[in-house]
């Protein structure tokens, strides 16, 4: 494995960490916002993609952990500008989707190179997760966007091994890390 200041996984796990904490945060000022328009399964939803990015983050530094000599003040990490929450439901589901399309798309995959690239296994199955992840994400919030206004109710759960958020009580293990269905915890 190559040192730290020859690698680019430390930094892409760095940043990464920060952009999932301040995700974490602003998914939960978007359900206060939803909750006090009424709109109480998109709340829902974005506490579900609160709790996934939380696993993510937390997994990011696990990988740090185990590869990193690096000492750093990540708890500094996940604040957001209030500024971000926008005036509407609509608003922020669309906001939320243009964020985890770009990051499935463009942020994570030279990252996923980078660790293999690295020798890093535990940080490249960190970003797998996480980009796969936030390809459903960005499926729920269109679904949600989509179906605004409308009522219905909608038990959403998270895989506590990567962070996976699915509709309705698993049936099946994982389909991004392959955990069994008693790794999902139900969000209330």
């Amino acid at each position: 494995m190559k040192s730290i200041s020859e690698t680019k996984t430390e930094k892409n796990i760095l940043d990464t960490y920060q952009t999932e904490a301040r995700d974490r945060e602003i998914y939960r000022a978007f359900a206060e916002k939803a909750e006090s328009e009424g709109n109480h399964e998109i709340a829902h939803l974005f506490r579900a993609a609160s709790a996934s990015v939380d696993i993510h983050a937390h997994s990011l530094m696990m990988a740090l952990r185990e590869t990193s000599k690096a000492t750093c003040d990540l708890w500094k990490a996940g604040g957001y500008d209030p500024r971000m929450v926008k005036d509407s439901s609509a608003e922020n589901l669309k906001e939320a989707i243009a964020n985890v399309s770009s990051e499935f798309s463009k942020l994570y995959p030279p990252m996923i190179r980078d660790a293999e690239n690295d020798g890093w296994s535990f940080a490249k199955q960190c970003f797998t997760y996480a980009r796969a992840v936030d390809e459903v994400h960005g499926k729920l919030f269109q679904k949600a966007l989509d179906n605004i206004g409308k009522k219905g109710s909608v038990d959403y759960y998270v895989c506590e091994s990567c962070g996976n958020t699915i509709e309705k009580k698993p049936v099946e293990s994982c389909k991004v890390c392959g955990s069994s269905k008693s790794a999902f915890m139900k969000i209330t």
